[in-house]
């Protein structure tokens, strides 16, 4: 039967406060346990649990190391979010154009009743493209300027609230861009007659889709982790904020 170690119960109590994030949940614990041992080796105890004991009181709870930790943890995948989501926009963008450049390159023409509707959807189209950069550029300076709190009181929130909403509106704008650019190219192949020259249209609206697709995901999956922090979270579980290094 394993001998009981302070240490050991601690760095459970420590995984799992940050199983919301294995990878963050792994590093920390071995950092923190490296630390305990050094600690424990250092005091001139009876006992080897008391060494660890006096050592993990020096150290503090695991709840006010966790507190930081979801604060870091929360703010660089918020960050993390706000760049990947304008680097999609952009990629869309780029697709959107390249499909542009490529129809003059190819000559390809259109019926008139693709052109009267094309009339309607472009600016839409083209409107919902630059909402979704401007969105997309200033939800990422707003979520990279604020600072990362060691306590989510409610102003902190409405930060985060805010920038989730600036992003999620940029994708959402994004998409709008991309069904018009899916309605205008699908009929532009079902117009024409089918040739290798069609792969190319038709390749990149599927890109254009998977990468908006993948963006919903990734803010789906952002914000069910920062419900998932924020529901550990209490007003007065710490104070002040951490500065931007």
């Amino acid at each position: 039967m394993p001998l009981p170690s302070p240490v050991a119960d601690y760095l459970d109590a420590l995984a799992r406060d940050l199983a919301f994030d294995p990878a963050l949940s792994r590093r920390v614990r071995q950092e923190v346990e490296d630390h305990l041992r050094e600690g424990a080796a250092a005091e001139a105890a009876e006992s080897t649990i008391d060494a660890e004991n006096r050592a993990i009181s020096r150290f503090g709870t695991p709840q006010q190391i966790v507190v930081q930790y979801r604060a870091v943890s929360l703010h660089m995948r918020m960050r993390r979010t706000a760049f990947l989501v304008l680097c999609a926009i952009l990629a869309a963008f780029a697709a959107m154009e390249s499909r542009v450049v490529w129809y003059g390159l190819t000559h390809w023409e259109i019926g008139p009743l693709l052109k009267s509707v094309g009339g309607i959807i472009v600016p839409v189209d083209r409107c919902a493209f630059l909402l979704a950069i401007a969105l997309g550029v200033v939800g990422s300076i707003y979520i990279i300027s604020r600072p990362i709190p060691v306590a989510y009181r409610p102003g902190s929130r409405s930060q985060i609230r805010r920038g989730q909403i600036l992003i999620g509106a940029a994708v959402g704008a994004t998409a709008i861009a991309v069904t018009c650019e899916a309605i205008l190219t699908s009929w532009r192949l079902a117009e024409a007659r089918w040739t290798a020259g069609s792969l190319f249209p038709m390749a990149s609206i599927i890109t254009e889709a998977a990468i908006v697709s993948a963006a919903v995901v990734y803010i789906r999956n952002t914000v069910l982790r920062a419900s998932a922090i924020l529901s550990h979270e209490t007003p007065d579980s710490g104070p002040g904020t951490v500065t931007k290094n």
